[in-house]
């Protein structure tokens, strides 16, 4: 009778130990609440990290992060919370992670930081134009990010088609491919209106493609007024006329 009480008691106690070691030794990766943030640079964010239940040996539950390194050994979750966003490297490695016993798991946030532009102006070299004559386009784009997803849409609007704006040509940027931060752009764009463009109204707009998110900033529209190369011949002769007259006087 002993023997078998003492056999059912080195059971149970294997159990637990068992139970206590598999645990330890496969930690669960935390569940994140949202698992991807878009968050204008300057604003609030906030993302919650947790665990299905309390471990029954010690664990960390805590953030990797450049500003707030939140932690907890007795709660199953931990809120990672800034008032203000304002660090771009926040965008890379930003996780929680879950250690029991030797093992860690993490689980990091699909963080996307961007700033809209403080200003975008599109201006003109001339703002009259001779007919077949270049004249260019200059769009300055100011502190915008991030600049790696940065690109500049020109679209313009013919007042014969219900000034509606259509783009006609784009400007990317691959040297800015690896910058995660925020830049100033100036894009010069060389066009040659045809008489038939005379009223025609051209606009530029910054443009960040942010994953399934196209950000769009316009700036004011311009009109370039186009003129014929050649006056008409009625105003050579009027002109001519005038001459004439002015020389008998």
């Amino acid at each position: 009778m002993a023997a078998c009480v003492f056999s059912s008691l080195l059971t149970v106690l294997c159990v637990g130990l068992y139970d206590k070691y598999t645990y330890a030794g496969a930690c669960t990766d935390p569940i994140l609440s949202p698992a991807s943030l878009l968050v204008e640079y300057g604003s609030p964010a906030e993302v919650n990290c947790s665990i299905p239940n309390t471990p029954v040996t010690q664990y960390k539950l805590g953030w990797e992060s450049k500003t707030s390194q939140p932690i907890t050994d007795n709660e199953t979750s931990v809120v990672w919370k800034l008032d203000r966003l304002t660090k771009w490297e926040e965008a890379e490695g930003l996780g929680c992670y879950f250690t029991v016993g030797v093992t860690q798991c993490v689980s990091y946030v699909n963080l996307t930081i961007y700033k809209r532009p403080d200003r975008v102006t599109l201006n003109s070299v001339s703002d009259v134009v001779a007919e077949g004559d270049q004249t260019e386009l200059r769009c300055e784009i100011e502190n915008v990010g991030p600049g790696g997803n940065l690109s500049v849409h020109w679209s313009r609007a013919d007042p014969k088609q219900d000034n509606t704006f259509t783009r006609f040509t784009h400007t990317s940027f691959p040297d800015l491919v690896n910058e995660m931060q925020s830049v100033n752009k100036t894009v010069n764009l060389t066009v040659t209106p045809s008489r038939e463009d005379a009223g025609v109204q051209y606009q530029c707009a910054a443009v960040l493609n942010l994953d399934q998110h196209l950000l769009v900033f316009p700036s004011q529209p311009v009109t370039i007024t186009v003129h014929s190369g050649q006056p008409p011949l009625m105003s050579v002769w009027g002109a001519v006329g005038l001459l004439a007259i002015a020389t008998m006087l």
